[in-house]
């Protein structure tokens, strides 16, 4: 309710909930900004709760619910807009560098998979900004980013499309090589994202490729409402490939790929 509260405030928006505990029907009136929210499930259970149901409410302030049946948590998505996440009729894409913060990652040799994937994103994104494209990214330096809140950045701007970026690790093989991408499932245009992406990645390192795969699996995918693909850029675990990802100019190379993906896809 705290997360919730806050929500509203932001959206700045009155929330008044009128509570009688007597009384035909529900026992429980809501009014969103002074009007009458219809909420046939609100009720006062025996032990004196209110019971207020959450979508109603959301809903009734313009957000967006999802539901994520797996962990059972449920996703609010404010309906404003940023000032600065919309330009004209520029793309928008959200950009979002994995891990981040206290979450580390892959770690070989010292090398952290965060910095890696913000240093391929960050680059990815001026690429992008450079033909026009309007990026946002869930994280522009070393914080936290809740799991939920990087595809619920992308369901709040509507943006059109979220590729996340991550590099690998195998822990039982450490000769394992190659550009991995993913989608939540085939024959969606997460999908199509995904085959773009391992194309041109693919193209621009001369890496190895290590496939694609449905991951419905991955919540960043799974509660994603816009079109989203993961890629791997490469494996950690695998000493020649590390070697690879910690040059600028490798990273340039999967940025370029990334980003080729991404216009490909924007111009279909």
């Amino acid at each position: 309710m705290k997360r919730l509260y806050t929500l509203f405030l932001t959206l700045g928006l009155l929330l008044a909930l009128s509570l009688t505990a007597s009384g035909a029907g529900n026992g429980v009136r809501i009014f969103v900004d002074g009007v009458p929210l219809d909420a046939p499930a609100s009720y006062i259970s025996g032990s004196g709760t209110t019971m207020v149901p959450l979508r109603a409410v959301a809903e009734a302030l313009g957000c967006t619910v999802a539901w994520d049946p797996v962990t059972f948590t449920v996703s609010i998505s404010s309906p404003d807009l940023p000032e600065e996440s919309v330009s004209g009729d520029s793309a928008l894409v959200v950009l979002d560098p994995g891990h981040g913060g206290a979450h580390n990652g892959a770690e070989y040799g010292g090398i952290k998979e965060k910095d890696l994937n913000l240093a391929i994103a960050a680059r990815t994104a001026g690429l992008l900004e450079a033909e026009g494209v309007t990026v946002r990214m869930t994280r522009t330096g070393d914080q936290d980013v809740d799991l939920y809140a990087r595809s619920g950045l992308a369901n709040t701007l509507g943006a059109d499309l979220l590729v996340s970026v991550h590099c690998n690790a195998n822990v039982e093989h450490d000769d394992a090589l190659g550009v991995y991408t993913c989608a939540y499932s085939e024959g969606t245009e997460g999908w199509q994202l995904a085959q773009m992406l391992r194309e041109t990645m693919l193209e621009s390192t001369g890496a190895a490729d290590f496939g694609i795969e449905e991951r419905p699996n991955l919540a960043v995918l799974r509660t994603a409402q816009v079109p989203a693909a993961l890629v791997e850029c490469g494996f950690m675990s695998t000493p020649s490939e590390l070697e690879m990802l910690v040059l600028p100019e490798y990273q340039d190379k999967l940025a370029q790929g990334i980003a080729g993906g991404i216009l490909d896809f924007l111009e279909q």
